[in-house]
């Protein structure tokens, strides 16, 4: 695989170019005060795609959840706070 070194500078200017590169076929390391900081590829068609898991009981049971209570006001908790300041 052919490799690019490019500064973020070089990179914010030529952007198209750079995409470019990635879309043939070649990676593209992104540097920042001349450290490697990213590499810029091309999609293989998988890359961050996470599976779908199915649900484990059907989204009818979450009526069966209800609400919780509050002990307490909170609005009446926040005027209280804003009192004190």
């Amino acid at each position: 695989m052919d490799m690019t070194t490019v500064s973020t500078a070089t990179l914010k200017q030529k952007l198209s170019h750079y995409l470019g590169l990635a879309r043939q076929g070649k990676e593209v390391l992104i540097t920042s005060h001349k450290r490697v900081i990213a590499r810029l590829l091309a999609d293989d068609g998988e890359a961050g795609r996470l599976p779908l898991v199915p649900p484990a009981r059907p989204a009818s049971e979450l009526k069966e959840i209800g609400g919780f209570g509050l002990d307490a006001d909170p609005v009446k908790q926040l005027m209280q706070e804003r009192k004190k300041r």
